[in-house]
């Protein structure tokens, strides 16, 4: 953190620093939350995010899995005032009262599990979008619809430990990137810059102050440049261009709930407890499960040793 005037260096952080201290305890959890801290093996350090973009992958066929399973099972005679389909399905939206512990976790993981479903199935699908980008994502986009590469898109990055060194100072992007903004109307001032060493790209993000965080990019806009030569290489502004990059920008923003602003972010903070729930509850059925076909398999094998015996 350098003061704006003097240059002066005011704080430090280390992003995503293995810590519980509170300075560096919410990049921790932040960074813990999609790569694991999974550390650098053999020149790669995405194991932890491919690692977790699998795991969203299973998270997002389990979800439909999960929903045809709260499903009634199709009887081959209707009888004559029989209840339909949708009555039949019914219950399983629904908690039973003073039903016992089992039943009350059993309905705890159907019911809930039905009533957001909508918001599990997106932030599955966001989170396999958005740890495998580059991988899966964005090539599938591209052949089922029309999209707008960038830079990041079209670029190979070099290995991880052989960055590329820039050749363009920062105060010459400056002047470029405001001239640029500049013509086309932009009256957001700069909000951050980054370079991308593997990339060989910086960037210049323009925004006032907040919107970065509060809309989760949906009200930023970005010039690219070239790390050697200066030139423009790319843009993007929200809500432009084809309807896959308005979708590609929206992973993110949909993701954190931030698309909807504050209460957008509450719900999502509600579904992080929901999904920690559904798990716990999911565990407890499983087990119950186990111990009983373990017991019934105890029971027969007791039942064909005694038959045996008597024979």
């Amino acid at each position: 953190f350098l003061d704006p005037v003097t240059g002066e260096i005011v704080g430090k952080r280390e992003w995503g620093k293995i810590s519980l201290h509170p300075e560096h305890l919410m990049s921790f959890l932040y960074k813990l939350h999609f790569t694991l801290h999974l550390p650098e093996w053999k020149g790669i350090d995405r194991w932890g995010i491919w690692l977790m973009g699998a795991a969203a992958m299973v998270w997002l066929f389990d979800t439909f899995i999960a929903m045809a399973l709260t499903l009634p099972r199709k009887r081959r005679v209707q009888k004559p005032g029989g209840k339909s389909w949708m009555q039949r399905w019914k219950p399983a939206w629904m908690i039973r009262r003073g039903a016992g512990a089992y039943k009350l976790n059993f309905d705890l993981h159907r019911a809930v599990g039905l009533w957001v479903f909508g918001l599990l199935l997106m932030l599955a699908f966001t989170s396999f979008s958005l740890n495998l980008y580059r991988e899966i994502f964005y090539p599938v986009m591209s052949m089922v619809s029309e999209t707008t590469p960038g830079p990041f898109e079209t670029r190979t990055p070099t290995a991880l430990h052989d960055p590329v060194e820039p050749q363009v100072s920062w105060p010459e992007l400056f002047a470029k990137a405001r001239t640029e903004a500049d013509n086309r109307g932009w009256e957001e001032p700069i909000g951050d810059t980054f370079y991308s060493d593997n990339f060989a790209v910086f960037g210049v993000r323009f925004y006032y102050p907040g919107e970065d965080h509060d809309s989760g990019g949906m009200k930023v806009k970005s010039l690219y440049y070239d790390g050697k030569s200066a030139d423009l290489i790319g843009d993007e502004v929200p809500w432009e261009g084809t309807a896959a990059d308005v979708f590609n920008q929206l992973q993110f923003p949909l993701h954190s709930g931030r698309i909807a602003g504050l209460p957008g972010r509450i719900i999502v903070s509600i579904m992080g407890i929901a999904v920690a729930m559904l798990s716990i509850t999911g565990l407890v059925i499983w087990w119950k499960k186990r111990k009983a076909r373990v017991a019934s398999r105890k029971r027969k094998q007791e039942m064909a040793l005694n038959s045996a015996t008597y024979q």
